[in-house]
């Protein structure tokens, strides 16, 4: 999987450089992102993170789990990634130490040692509590994948608890949490 990105001098204003004069750098470091979200906050918080990500000149690709395909990522293969995150939603019936099936039934297709050499992290989002003890279990079961965890993953507070309201939606702090997230899994896997 290759991406570029444009020199952006001539794009800021308005005028796209001529095939000759365009310049293009390779993004030669992937991130795939999986998450699962019915309110869109978990959503944004997987894009804040991509901002992060991208800014650094990492390569994204968001992918909703329960998505058909997202499953065993089809279509998609998971050597072409450097970096792979997951975000979910705290459930309290899931005991915040798993978290929501269809982000489990992702990590659970993954073979064991399938991480081996890629960075790893995790991210959730929620209105009540429980959201550290969640994104440490899911740090646990990266690593248990063989993946090379990013430890710290950000906990956004948003939502209306138990319910599927959407509620207030992130703080700018929590943004520019999960932004500098992303940074550090860039840093982190360029290491």
């Amino acid at each position: 999987m290759q991406a570029y990105l444009w020199d952006g001098v001539l794009r800021l204003q308005g005028v796209s450089p001529p095939p000759c004069r365009r310049q293009e750098r390779r993004i030669s470091v992937q991130a795939l992102i999986v998450y699962h979200s019915k309110t869109g906050h978990t959503k944004q918080a997987a894009e804040d993170v991509a901002r992060g990500l991208e800014g650094e000149g990492v390569g994204c690709v968001l992918k909703p789990a329960g998505e058909p395909g997202t499953d065993l990522v089809r279509g998609l293969d998971i050597d072409d990634f450097d970096i792979v995150l997951a975000g979910s939603p705290t459930y309290g019936n899931r005991l915040y130490r798993l978290p929501a099936r269809p982000v489990e039934r992702f990590m659970n297709s993954l073979s064991p040692g399938g991480l081996k050499g890629k960075t790893c992290g995790a991210f959730t989002v929620n209105a009540g509590r429980g959201g550290g003890a969640l994104v440490g279990a899911m740090e646990g079961l990266l690593k248990k994948l063989g993946g090379k965890v990013v430890s710290g993953g950000p906990v956004v507070k948003a939502g209306a608890p138990l319910s599927l309201y959407k509620g207030p939606d992130a703080s700018v702090e929590d943004v520019r949490k999960c932004e500098e997230f992303g940074k550090k899994v860039a840093l982190a896997a360029r290491g």
